[in-house]
């Protein structure tokens, strides 16, 4: 079912092979049209028939890294616990890390479990946008520290995140 919303709403979809020993019964990545083009995982975990995980990565680029790389270890806390603070008051029910640590994000994961019993294409949809819409967020937020300490560089147009 969660194949043929995907579908009906002109989303690519890639089905993915699940690696032995995984637990996982199956992937679904997606992207999403936005400004630019956000990549969300579906899945479904091994012997949960009653719940899929909408799941989105958030790799820092290297001119992001670089320029995070340059604050203090104190304002790369600050950041860190800004960004990890808006996420959870725009999805308090989602798992969030930021790792390897607070110090030195390198990859911000957020997931949201959605109950198969409930699940609706509208619910899906409301799910997918949620992940574009923390997208947007982790990405505003990072800009906007690095301006404030004079370390904002426009991106070029292919931006990596």
């Amino acid at each position: 079912m969660v194949l043929l919303w995907l579908a009906e709403e002109g989303l690519e979809v890639k089905v993915e092979r699940v690696p032995p020993g995984v637990p996982v019964e199956w992937v679904i990545l997606v992207q999403i049209p936005s400004i630019v083009k956000v990549n969300v995982a579906i899945q479904q975990p091994k012997g949960r028939v009653d719940v899929i995980v909408v799941s989105l990565s958030v790799v820092i680029g290297p001119e992001h890294r670089d320029s995070i790389l340059k604050l203090s270890r104190e304002d790369r806390v600050v950041l860190a616990s800004s960004i990890m603070r808006d996420l959870i008051m725009v999805c308090g029910d989602c798992a969030i890390t930021i790792q390897p640590s607070l110090e030195d994000p390198q990859l911000i994961n957020i997931s949201k479990f959605a109950y198969t019993s409930s699940l609706t294409r509208e619910g899906l949809m409301s799910v997918l946008r949620l992940m574009a819409n923390t997208f947007t967020l982790i990405v505003t937020d990072i800009n906007s520290t690095l301006a404030s300490k004079g370390l904002y560089r426009r991106p070029p147009e292919s931006m990596v995140m």
